[in-house]
């Protein structure tokens, strides 16, 4: 689409794309965010507004290492013998790799960036701006180091952040420890764990101070089984007296409730790790005999030593939820260890106030309760990871004199005692810590450039409610620090897309389509359209083959609607510059399109301010498929064969082509492959739509009495036409019709417009009954809002007829059978999501239904012979 003005004047609309992560290619859900964030680009550059949309893409960090180790494993290399310098070359080689599939995929989805300012998260620039937030930080004391629990990763031997930690409920033994009274005296307490691999670590045993079990305990001792070492009963109210015995052993370096618990008696020990970074036991504090071993492993040889030492009183079978890394799978380890962090406290009440005053939006606002209830609660965040892929943290070591410096670039000496040989820090920062700069580091930031001036704060942030505190809140906190400003004035949230089980689409599962394959079987637009409607867009909704199906008919509907107008439209015709003006000639059918056009922009605009995307695609839907394809289409075919006139063809082709060409113009930035082909096939000034102006709906007259009258006009058509199918009368016949309309109104209406309601019900005659008077006989009645309509019925059927009724039954009947049979399939019944249960339900009743009534006309029509 080109690029944004570099200096424009006046407001702007830019959004940052969130950069893809370079683990993998795009799936479904980039797609999805995608699609919504170029509707509204596209609308705001067809409006006139100077308008940005950057790309870039995620380095991410630990998470490409992980898939790096992954591909070479296959391979049979092992990363860990690798050299730092040969991880990174490695990482970069997949990086490129799958840049270029990345890059490809949003060209091909029709994402109209603005690839002239593309940005990557580890580019130079992007570095020096990575460096200045953590100098800035740690000059400000709101980086600091520190031990402080995470979450460790024994297999990578890293920490991970807590997005990178999946739980889910697993089986194990829960062990009931007896720990004797130090003192000799019989008994002892009882003591709940699942994991007795770490009781070399115990410090104490803790109760709730108002548990009534253990009143007489608090204050005693007790010997840690198997090392024989004492440790004191405490009280602390962090107990949960409803777990096990109401009893806990403290471990406070592998339980971050233990290290709470134990801070709060400043008179225990802090032990060593009794659990190393490999996930091995270690440290003195172990018994030889148990040193070295795996954690799963030290667990069954410890309870085996505590059984046959007569320690267990009885063991339960328990589940209990189980963290495991999304990286390697392994069972994360609670762990203090010394890492960077950020003081996120003094961060996170400017990210709150501003969506508190409304400054940044959420979109759906429900979002916000869970936003404010995650900020309330934050903790530090740990920023550094034992990985070689990511940004280098920016601190360097004295190993003369210790000093430790922080600095944007590499010192040649220590700034405190002048020795050359400086050691820099050895691990690398989170992925997180570069992308919560995202929005102001590529538009310039540290740098006062112009783009930074023109088009930040930006306007929008579409993404996934999974982030919301990973990355919203994190880009929200740093924004305000760093520049004082949001870093958007909007931020929408859409949902997961499921298969017909309710599964997340995932590649894992099996059930997540490619999206480069779907485009190429389906088209580029059918996916696009598909990912925004029936589905509301920020709801978690189904996405099957059957949605793009649909969407893909949606696009042959505008493209056959594109040909009718070409047959009526003459060498020469006049592009539309403005809306025809119409006579008080013109006939109901052309007021009407033109002000249902007028209001469909005017919703659709309200819509989309309002961020209810699938409502104004739905909008969209209904107005060219039902308003324009088939309704209008049809009425307007007499005039446009000139059979009313050369005046009212000249006028129809000239609202036909108006409404055609704008609603191309509406529908473009949902789907502009096809819109842009179809435009150009049609008479229109420019070269291409995707630049022409947005319609404004003030280009149509507005007619609320020409809506009104349509609707009773088609309401009329509508219930004939039912009538006719109900009582399966033949496709040639017309027979006579009557209504008794509502009112003095709908009578006016319905006389002003028979000709054009027999023609569309396709009935003989049209009368009207006084109120009082009695329906015609021999005639199916049907009771609307605009009044009491009745159609005439034969007496009798042909054979021929009479046989195509039995072949519709006989049809009919056996797709009921067949209905009924998946709703008696308990499976079926099981895994359906409530809405297609129901679906298939109604279908069942529906099908019954029409058995029903043809059966009753068959039986009808044969007593009728009879008599």
């Amino acid at each position: 689409m080109g690029r944004a003005p570099d200096r424009p004047s006046g407001a702007t609309f830019s959004v940052a794309l969130p950069p893809p992560n370079v683990t993998g290619d795009l799936h479904l859900g980039h797609i999805l965010g995608n699609t919504v964030t170029d509707l509204l680009i596209r609308r705001s550059r067809m409006a006139g507004t100077p308008t940005l949309w950057l790309p870039g893409i995620d380095h991410a960090g630990l998470a490409t290492q992980v898939a790096v180790r992954a591909h070479l494993a296959k391979q049979g290399v092992r990363l860990d013998d690798m050299s730092r310098d040969q991880v990174i070359a490695r990482v970069e080689s997949w990086k490129q790799d799958h840049e270029r599939r990345i890059l490809n995929a949003l060209r091909v989805g029709g994402f109209s960036l603005d690839w002239s300012r593309y940005r990557y998260t580890m580019d130079p620039a992007y570095g020096r701006a990575t460096r200045r937030a953590f100098v800035q930080l740690y000059n400000a004391g709101l980086v600091y180091r520190g031990e402080r629990f995470v979450n460790w990763d024994p297999a990578l031997q890293t920490a991970v952040s807590d997005l990178e930690v999946e739980h889910a409920e697993e089986p194990a033994q829960l062990l009931y420890v007896r720990y004797p009274w130090a003192d000799g005296s019989p008994g002892g307490i009882l003591v709940a764990t699942v994991r007795p691999e770490t009781i070399f670590g115990d410090v104490a045993v803790a109760v709730h101070p108002d548990d009534p079990r253990h009143p007489e305990a608090v204050g005693r001792r007790v010997r840690v089984p198997l090392v024989d070492r004492e440790v004191p009963v405490i009280a602390d109210p962090g107990v949960d007296p409803t777990f096990g015995n109401g009893a806990l052993k403290i471990t406070p370096r592998h339980d971050l409730l233990d290290f709470e618990i134990y801070q709060r008696h400043p008179g225990l020990p802090m032990p060593p790790d009794v659990i190393d970074a490999e996930g091995r036991l270690a440290s003195e504090w172990v018994p030889v005999e148990f040193r070295g071993q795996d954690r799963e492993m030290a667990r069954e040889h410890v309870t085996r030593a505590l059984r046959d030492q007569g320690s267990i009183d009885h063991e339960t079978p328990y589940t209990h939820a189980v963290g495991r890394s999304e990286r390697s799978g392994a069972v994360i380890e609670p762990r203090l260890s010394t890492q960077w962090f950020v003081r996120m406290a003094p961060l996170a009440g400017a990210a709150v106030d501003a969506v508190r005053r409304g400054e940044v939006r959420l979109h759906p606002p429900r979002w916000e309760l869970t936003f404010y209830r995650w900020m309330e609660n934050v903790q530090d965040w740990c920023i550094s990871r034992q990985v070689a892929w990511g940004h280098p943290i920016p601190v360097y070591y004295c190993p003369a004199c210790d000093h430790l410096m922080a600095a944007e670039e590499a010192p040649t000496r220590c700034e405190k005692c002048q020795h050359a040989a400086l050691r820099p820090d050895p691990d690398v920062l989170d992925t997180w810590f570069s992308s919560w700069l995202w929005p102001f580091a590529t538009l310039g930031w540290p740098d006062e450039t112009p783009d930074l001036a023109h088009y930040f704060p930006t306007a929008l942030l579409e993404t996934g409610r999974d982030i919301m505190f990973f990355w919203v809140a994190r880009m929200m906190m740093a924004s305000y620090y760093f520049l004082g400003r949001p870093p958007f004035a909007s931020v929408f949230f859409h949902g997961i897309l499921r298969d017909d089980q309710g599964r997340k689409l995932s590649k894992h599962l099996g059930n997540s389509p490619d999206p480069l394959d779907v485009i190429r079987d389906r088209g580029a637009d059918a996916l696009r359209f598909a990912v925004l409607f029936p589905n509301p867009v920020d709801q978690d909704g189904v996405f099957g083959p059957a949605t793009v199906d649909n969407a893909r008919n949606f696009l042959t509907k505008a493209w056959n609607l594109v040909r009718f107008a070409q047959t009526h439209l003459p060498d020469g015709t006049d592009p539309p510059d403005r809306a025809p003006r119409l006579t008080e000639a013109s006939p109901l059918e052309n007021r009407w399109i033109l002000a249902k056009w007028r209001r469909t922009v005017e919703e659709f605009d309200q819509a989309l301010r309002a961020f209810e995307i699938t409502r104004a695609a739905g909008l969209l839907h209904s107005f060219l498929w039902y308003d324009l394809a088939d309704r209008y289409v049809e009425v307007s075919k007499e005039a446009l064969a000139g059979r009313r006139g050369e005046p009212l063809r000249r006028e129809t082709r000239e609202v036909l082509l108006f409404t055609v060409e704008r609603t191309l113009r509406l529908l473009h930035p949902l789907v502009p492959h096809v819109t842009e082909e179809l435009w150009h096939a049609i008479p229109h000034r420019g070269d291409l739509l995707a630049l022409a102006a947005w319609p404004a709906a003030d280009e149509a007259p507005e007619d609320p009495e020409a809506l009104v009258a349509m609707e009773v006009v088609y309401g009329a058509i509508r219930t004939l036409r039912s009538l006719r199918t109900e009582n399966h009368l033949a496709p040639a016949s017309l027979p006579p019709a009557w209504v008794r309309p509502s009112g003095e109104a709908t009578a006016e209406v319905l006389r002003s417009q028979k000709a054009l309601v027999l023609q569309q019900a396709r009935v003989g005659a049209l009368d009207f009954l006084d109120p009082g008077s009695p329906p015609p006989a021999g005639s199916a009645p049907s009771v609307t809002a605009h009044g009491e309509f009745f159609l005439a019925l034969p007496t009798g059927g042909s054979p021929a007829e009479r046989l195509a009724l039995e072949r519709e039954r006989d049809k009919l009947a056996a797709l009921l059978a067949k209905t009924e049979q998946r709703l008696g399939d308990a499976g079926f019944r099981h895994r359906a999501p409530p809405e297609v249960l129901k679906a298939a339900q109604e279908k069942a009743r529906d099908l019954a239904d029409r058995v029903r009534r043809i059966e009753e006309h068959l039986a009808a029509e044969a007593h009728a012979g009879a008599g």
